[in-house]
Formats: C-alpha cells, sequence, structure tokens
C-alpha cells in the first residue's frame, strides 16, 4: 500500500497516524521499519497499535457486531448487548411509524389521481416521497429478525464443551459441542463463527479489527 511512497510522504502519513484504519497503520509501521527511517517518531503509532490490540484481546469490539463477553476465569459468555437490543427496537418502532406514514402516503397519492386534483410539481413530489417512505421502513424491519434470532442467546465454555443457545426457526434451542468443533468459515464478503454447520453470528470479512477479535474470542472459548 505505501511501498510506493516516497520518505517524505511516509513521514507526512506518519504525522496523522490517528486518521488511519487499524490496519493501514500496521502497513506504515512495517514500511517505515523496513525502510529504517531513524528521523521517524513511531512512538505514537506503536502506542495506538498497542492500545488497539489489547482492546482487541479484551474483545472490547464484540460491541461493534452486538455482543460483549464476560469472563469467571472459567468460563467466558457472549451474550447480546443491551445497546445492541435498545438499537433493533428503536429500528422496529421507527420502522413502523415510516410504514404507516407510507401507508397513508400512498393513500393520499391514489385519491389524489382518482379524485383529479391538480397539482404542482412540489406538491406532487412531496406527495411521492412521504408515500416513498414505505420502502424505506422496510429495511429498518431488519431488528425484527435480530430480535426474533438473539432473543434468550448466549454462547459460553465450560471444560472445552461448548454451549450454544439460539433462536433458529423461532425456537430457542440448546446446542453443545466440543471446543474443536467451533471454528471460523468466510463465505464472500462475511466471516461467519459457527458451532459445527450453525452459523452463531458474522462479521465483516474485510474489516481486520472484525477478524481479529473473532480469532480471539476462538481462541479463548478453546482454551479456557
Amino acid at each position: 500500500m505505501y511501498s510506493s511512497k516516497t520518505d517524505k510522504e511516509l513521514l507526512e502519513l506518519l504525522e496523522q497516524y490517528s486518521m488511519l484504519t487499524f490496519e493501514s497503520q500496521l502497513i506504515l509501521k512495517t514500511e517505515i521499519e523496513k525502510r529504517k527511517l531513524s528521523e521517524a517518531d513511531v512512538s505514537g503509532l506503536e502506542r495506538a497499535i498497542s492500545e488497539k490490540l489489547q482492546r482487541i484481546k479484551n474483545l472490547e469490539y464484540l460491541k461493534d457486531l452486538g455482543f460483549n463477553a464476560s469472563s469467571n476465569g472459567e468460563s467466558v459468555v457472549v451474550k447480546r448487548s443491551k445497546n445492541a437490543v435498545l438499537t433493533d427496537i428503536f429500528s422496529v418502532i421507527l420502522g413502523l411509524v415510516l410504514f404507516f406514514i407510507g401507508i397513508n402516503g400512498v393513500i393520499d397519492l391514489v385519491f389524489t389521481f382518482i379524485n383529479g386534483d391538480e397539482l404542482d410539481v412540489f406538491t406532487l413530489a412531496m406527495k411521492l416521497a412521504v408515500a416513498s417512505l414505505i420502502f424505506i421502513a422496510i429495511s429498518f424491519f431488519s431488528g425484527v429478525r435480530r430480535l426474533l434470532d438473539y432473543w434468550g442467546f448466549e454462547l459460553s465454555n465450560l471444560e472445552g464443551v461448548i454451549t450454544l443457545k439460539k433462536r433458529f426457526d423461532v425456537q430457542l434451542e440448546e446446542m453443545k459441542g466440543s471446543a474443536s468443533e467451533l471454528l471460523l468459515e468466510q463465505q464472500e464478503d462475511n466471516l461467519g463463527l459457527k458451532l459445527r454447520d450453525r452459523t452463531i453470528f458474522t462479521s465483516n470479512a474485510d474489516n481486520l479489527v472484525q477478524r481479529m477479535t473473532l480469532e480471539e474470542l476462538v481462541k479463548k472459548l478453546r482454551t479456557n
């Protein structure tokens, strides 16, 4: 990524390291070390990388996937975070509001044409915009699926046994497996955490922080 940059350009990037993604920070550090730029002060960059790695190790970035993990020393327990649940509930409520506004907009638009009302361009555009809210509302209903899938969700380990509680086809099921049956599987842009053939949850395969977080989670679940 930075191999074509001049030394001067690398030093300018170094001054702006806080604006770079984690992956870019790692690549920048590697490139500077490779060129042995003695004038480069990488202490701030190294500190930022170290702090990020520690947060990954502590599974803090699970919250970006809607989960949090806790440990009592003997086991690790992963649950749906309260913020994620509240976000899903808010998404559903907002979706319902927009849906009903959109329905009223569609009805109003239909009666406008039936009655042959004269409309200026601005009024017609406003009525179409209100009616189109029904399509926007549909995107918010994905929260319903997440609420159903992860209501009562729990992933834990104890003495090498992985226990998964998750709703498959609405009904809450409990599934047990060995630590060796826990794996990460990539399909296109998604990286899925799986217990045997069951997908627990997925992340963005191209997001290095999410990938490393899931790798750390698997490591903790297998070793604790």
